[in-house]
């Protein structure tokens, strides 16, 4: 691809043409329900990039239609005045060569331009080909990671796969609304719950059924049938659609729950190097309606950056900031032409964002994810830490038929640092599910976050990558480094020694199948 294409001009061809229509086309019979004319220009402009042209807007950056994953190359990061590394080979085969003697664990992405720009990205290698690997070696048909480091939510893993159609640019797995977003929509409801003081972690509902579906019957109290009770909390962590469908349907109406999507950034264009498609939202009117899509069924769509922004504002204790994937910008005469981070918002207020945020926990240490986070005799993966998180589970009806399964989350979640979002589409024999892809790039980070913060220092040259000077008795940085402000974090704190607690090894990124492999469940149903 020449430097003069468009970042979406890869979008085009056959394989993307495919991707479109067959997932587009199961999404939307999953919707079981038809969507009212009178709402219909809700999804119309969600559902595709927006093509408008704002007169007032300042004229493009000179590199930013030219960003290509595909032309980054590993650079290695050399400690301060050491001397520039060799020059690239030309030629394709001896760059790709070249490229296999770069060790990733002191390397970052660079793209140099034709005009002399270079364009030096976040993220981190080792995670990044970690994703890539994982969703490769188990042939998953369609999936995307993304990973965020929650100081200023600059992207650390950004991988798109596809195994049923190679041809399929990862950029648009990564980037579109292509997914249900099944019963990740329910942190969206228990938020809208507590901040309108309907119900906190601690509110009981009784039920009965509602597992794979919910009907009109099971939304209706029946104290002869309703003999099970869960609480909020527990809802989230095991995903019990009726609790959160009868208490929205109690509680919220369609305005109290379209405002708190929209303020979680659903029919919203979330400003990123990369367009990103706005995860459509349709709340419907009708009561019964909205409490099954506050339960996570139909009418809800989410991209993968999307989802993983969502996990950051519970982890960041409400407050959004858009996410960035380039780190600096080095123009042809060597100046600084960094854009500056992007700003920071309230989405939720910091006591929802803590509630609900604890909520999660409960999906790693008792809930659907539990298995991905513990072997057959209940020993933690990651016994350091808690890992905060929401499954979510919506299969389609028409050929090929296809499960679309989530996990977002943070970690650790006493202390932040990262958050993440894992989709995978898969076929009905599967091999992993996306709880176990992403626990893995959670003990991958764990045992780089030193490496990774170090790298955050390095700076880019017309020459080299190197790592700023240090005052040789302090340690402090001599050359200026750009330090964000240190993000808002749940106050939860389970006292755990960040520093002295130990992470176990890890495996080869070729390691075991999760622990309890084998087929869906055939009916559709979130969770």
């Amino acid at each position: 691809m020449t430097e003069e294409r468009s970042a979406r001009g890869r979008f085009g061809g056959l394989g993307a043409i495919f991707f479109l229509a067959t997932l587009g086309g199961i999404a939307f019979y999953v919707q079981e329900q038809s969507i009212p004319e009178d709402r219909d220009e809700l999804r119309k402009p969600a559902t595709a990039l927006p093509n408008l042209i704002d007169e007032n807007a300042p004229p493009p950056l000179a590199w930013r239609d030219r960003l290509d994953l595909a032309a980054i190359a590993l650079t290695p990061i050399l400690e301060a005045n050491a001397a520039p590394s060799a020059p690239v080979p030309q030629g394709a085969e001896a760059a790709a060569e070249a490229q296999l003697s770069v060790d990733p664990a002191t390397a970052m992405y660079v793209q140099d331009l034709a005009d002399g720009h270079r364009l030096l990205y976040t993220l981190d290698p080792v995670l990044h080909q970690a994703a890539q690997t994982i969703f490769r070696n188990r042939e998953v048909p369609y999936a995307a990671a993304v990973v965020l480091d929650l100081r200023d939510n600059s992207v650390l893993a950004f991988a798109g796969h596809s195994s049923m159609d190679p041809q399929v640019d990862p950029l648009e797995i990564l980037t579109t609304a292509w997914a249900p977003a099944a019963s990740t929509f329910k942190l969206v409801t228990a938020a809208s719950l507590v901040e309108n003081g309907a119900a906190g972690p601690d509110t009981k509902v009784c039920f009965h059924g509602g597992l794979q579906g919910i009907t009109d019957d099971l939304l209706k109290d029946d104290p002869k049938l309703d003999t099970r009770c869960e609480s909020l909390s527990n809802a989230i962590a095991h995903s019990y659609n009726l609790v959160l469908a009868k208490l929205a349907l109690g509680h919220l109406d369609q305005r109290k729950l379209d405002e708190t999507a929209t303020s979680l950034l659903f029919q919203t264009e979330i400003p990123f190097e990369f367009p990103l498609e706005p995860s459509p939202a349709h709340i419907p009117a009708d009561a019964n309606s909205r409490a099954k899509v506050a339960a996570g069924f139909w009418h809800v769509d989410l991209s993968p950056v999307h989802a993983a922004v969502l996990a950051s504002i519970y982890a960041r204790g409400g407050i959004y900031q858009p996410p960035h994937i380039v780190a600096q910008v080095v123009g042809p005469d060597g100046s600084d032409l960094t854009p500056e981070l992007p700003e920071q918002s309230r989405a939720l207020a910091q006591s929802v964002a803590d509630q609900v945020g604890h909520m999660m926990i409960g999906t790693t240490k008792f809930g659907t994810a539990r298995d991905s986070f513990r072997d057959p005799q209940g020993v933690e993966f990651i016994p350091a830490y808690d890992i905060a998180g929401k499954t979510g589970s919506l299969t389609g009806k028409r050929d090929p038929v296809l499960n679309y399964n989530w996990f977002i989350g943070f970690a650790p979640a006493e202390r932040p640092e990262i958050a993440f979002a894992v989709v995978l589409a898969n076929e009905a024999q599967w091999r992993i599910k996306a709880h176990y892809a992403a626990r893995r790039l959670v003990q991958i980070y764990l045992e780089r976050r030193d490496a990774i913060a170090e790298a955050r220092a390095a700076k880019l040259g017309l020459e080299k990558l190197e790592l700023p000077t240090r005052d040789p008795e302090t340690g402090a940085l001599i050359a200026h480094v750009r330090a964000p402000e240190q993000a808002s974090k749940p106050s939860a704190n389970t006292g755990a020694d960040t520093d002295a607690a130990e992470i176990p090894d890890l495996a080869d990124l070729e390691d075991e199948l999760p622990p309890i492999p084998g087929p869906l469940p055939s009916l559709p149903g979130a969770e």
